[in-house]
């Protein structure tokens, strides 16, 4: 059942599923305008990945196991961000030292972009750099973010 909103509110791209998890209980977390700031996200040097696709909407088994267990939650329905280049680069490290593949699960590379008001909503921006960024319908970051920086050491991606 979809809850009604108000006309000035914009919707989600993925308010069907956001709003699913609510009747189940979750809750949206507190979000606010990311007023032009800067972020960043790990994405796919490969044209063939698709990037800057929530968690739940790449591996939709993955929410309905969730659903099952009753650990569904509204931040793999969100973009998972970084404020800065460095604060992403430290935490990639950090899950390549835990997940040997890393590379192929979240992406190999940085992508950088601006976040509009007319892009949808961020949530607070933690001590390690890391947000999550909830897309208005119609959002596209693929066609403003682009790809920085090579972040795997065996491979090298031509123009950075």
């Amino acid at each position: 059942m979809r809850e009604q909103r108000n006309n000035s509110e914009k919707e989600y791209k993925y308010q069907k599923q956001i709003d699913e998890l609510k009747v189940l209980g979750c809750q949206m977390p507190t979000v606010f305008a990311p007023d032009n700031m800067s972020a960043c996200r790990f994405a796919f040097s490969d044209d063939t990945h698709q990037n800057h696709i929530p968690q739940y909407m790449s591996n939709p088994k993955r929410m309905l196991q969730d659903i099952a267990k009753s650990k569904a939650s509204m931040s793999l329905l969100a973009l998972s961000c970084f404020d800065t280049p460095s604060k992403a680069e430290t935490f990639y490290d950090n899950l390549k030292k835990a997940f040997k593949n890393i590379s192929t699960s979240i992406g190999d590379a940085l992508s950088e972009g601006t976040l509009t008001n007319d892009d949808g909503r961020k949530t607070m921006t933690a001590n390690n750099g890391h947000f999550d960024f909830y897309e208005y319908a119609g959002c596209d970051l693929n066609s403003t973010f682009q790809i920085t920086k090579q972040l795997t050491a065996n491979e090298e991606r031509k123009g950075i």
